[in-house]
């Protein structure tokens, strides 16, 4: 029996817009354009540090605020995603950031520059709000290569805005490239509005009892725990070498300047560019999601052995971060695939505990690669990355069980519902 009563009759709701191709990439660039607000700063941080008098590993706290930032949207608000109006909900989120990111661009100093990173952070989690509202328009059949796409949307943001923030801040400084993220966002309000459906709630639970459901979500499903301790991990990696790799390029033996930075930030288009296709994958081989994490948790470890090569040859950090960030691509795509399936009717709430992990995960890869950056340089940071993937590998061992039944569970299906 469901802990949550179905919305009463008044809230009827209006029918779903069909998700067309079309829809589809605006949900795209929109998730991708919003994403990469959390990560204008990484490249700049040597300019951020400079300018502002501080340390690098105070300047590299901006990225961990953001961070955290977004781990207490994604607990908090998320959850409310059910219960109230989401375009009502996405315009807040929007409003918030273009705000904290125009007053980003005047923030006298890191401790102000640490408080709008959260602010920015929590503006974030409208990410996956619209991926659950992706996953609901789209069928089981389709829904994987959906959440390809958006996914690869985001990390397209998250890639390009490396190399955008590079080269707005060697043309006009650091500060302009705040200015023209926080315009963007306010054209992205302004889209959102014309494209997601002003629907009714789809639950009438208190807030309280919403929020306090993500939990339960976490007690009820084996999976649901082990795909979002997957989720922090990768990310954990993820932040780990981008927010290192900054402070390796900018010195020697690189010694790269603003544009050679945001230049190197595009080999890890190539993972994105696989998402699409990954997800197309994950659709027709659902039954082999298990393995296949497997794999991409292995080739994510391995690319911090190449990575680390990479102290000074470029060709080393190329190779390895294309790797990398196809790895985590790839492992989050068909994360995303299971556990939206793992209780339809409570989507958001699903994605709230699964981001809020996601995101923990980024802080704490930022924050432990700071410092083992600044205490052991490059080779610490890598052993940062090492670690995380680690011990994602040993968890994805450890909770085989449950979703080895799950699979065999859908083999059954299939095999019955099959013409």
């Amino acid at each position: 029996m469901k802990e949550e009563s179905p919305l009463l009759e008044r809230n009827v709701q209006p029918p779903q817009p069909r998700l067309t191709s079309r829809l589809l990439l605006v949900l795209a660039v929109i998730c991708g354009v919003t994403t990469a607000n959390a990560y204008y700063a990484q490249p700049l941080l040597d300019k951020i540090s400079v300018d502002l008098d501080a340390s690098s590993a105070q300047a590299a706290s901006i990225v961990t605020a953001g961070q955290i930032g977004a781990a207490f949207g994604l607990l908090l608000i998320v959850p409310a995603a059910d219960i109230m109006r989401r375009r009502t909900l996405l315009t807040c989120l929007f409003g918030a950031n273009a705000v904290a990111l125009a007053g980003s661009a005047v923030a006298p100093s890191v401790v102000w520059m640490v408080v709008l990173s959260f602010v920015i952070g929590v503006g974030a989690v409208a990410i996956p709000i619209l991926s659950a509202y992706t996953a609901g328009l789209a069928d089981d059949a389709t829904r994987g290569r959906a959440l390809g796409v958006v996914m690869g949307g985001v990390l397209f943001g998250i890639l390009l805005s490396r190399t955008v923030a590079s080269l707005i801040a060697a043309a006009g400084g650091w500060r302009t490239v705040f200015v023209v993220a926080a315009v963007l966002m306010a054209v992205v309000a302004v889209v959102m509005r014309s494209i997601v459906s002003s629907d009714a709630p789809t639950l009438g639970t208190p807030y309280g009892a919403q929020v306090l459901s993500v939990l339960t979500q976490f007690r009820r499903h084996p999976i649901l725990r082990t795909r979002c301790f997957l989720g922090a991990c990768v990310m954990a990696t993820f932040t780990a070498f981008w927010t290192s790799v900054a402070f390796l390029l900018a010195r020697e033996p690189f010694s790269y300047g603003q544009i050679g930075i945001g230049v190197f930030a595009l080999s890890g288009v190539a993972g994105a560019m696989m998402t699409s296709s990954g997800g197309r994958l994950i659709d027709r081989f659902r039954h082999w999601r298990w393995q296949s994490t497997g794999v991409g948790l292995f080739l994510l470890a391995l690319s911090f052995a190449v990575l680390a090569l990479g102290r000074t040859q470029i060709l080393w950090l190329v190779v390895g971060a294309i790797l990398m960030d196809a790895a985590i691509q790839a492992v989050h795509v068909t994360n995303q695939s299971v556990v939206y399936e793992v209780d339809p009717a409570a989507r958001a709430r699903i994605a709230s505990g699964y981001m809020t992990c996601f995101a923990v995960g980024g802080a704490a890869g930022s924050a432990l690669s700071a410092q083992a950056y600044d205490r052991w340089g490059w080779y610490g940071a890598c052993w940062v990355g090492v670690a995380f993937s680690v011990a994602a590998l040993l968890a994805w061992a450890l909770g085989s069980a449950h979703e080895r039944e799950a699979q065999r569970m859908l083999r059954r299906h299939e095999a019955t519902t099959a013409p």
